[in-house]
């Protein structure tokens, strides 16, 4: 497969309909000004690296992972869902920022109950 392989369906693989659910759906929010206008809508998107996830722990960061995205949509003439957007590209790993949850409202609770006197 080549790299930067990238391939885009415009109409339905089981009725051949352009017409797509969200795609349309989408449109008319741009028209009332309620998405901007560079948006697009899918069903569904994915994407990742197609790796073993020990094997890719073991990478050293800037290495190039072959990776994929792919973009779902639901054909209004039959309802098959199908792929409008397939792209394969070459990934590098980088180093992933730790992510702060903060408490949800139960464990504020908790916390409260336990430091009643706290500053915050």
């Amino acid at each position: 497969m080549e790299k930067d392989f990238h391939k885009e369906f415009s109409n339905c693989p089981s009725c051949g309909s352009e017409d797509r659910f969200l795609e349309q759906l989408g449109n008319e929010l741009k028209e009332r000004g309620l998405a901007r206008p560079e948006w697009s809508f899918h069903m569904d998107v994915r994407q990742g690296v197609v790796l073993d996830p020990t094997k890719e722990a073991a990478l050293p960061i800037g290495s190039e992972i072959p990776g994929y995205a792919f973009k779902t949509d639901i054909c209004m003439g039959c309802g098959c869902i199908y792929a409008t957007d397939i792209t394969r590209a070459d990934l590098k790993k980088q180093v992933m920022p730790p992510q702060i949850i903060p408490p949800n409202r139960a464990q504020r609770r908790r916390d409260a109950r336990e430091f009643p006197f706290s500053s915050s």
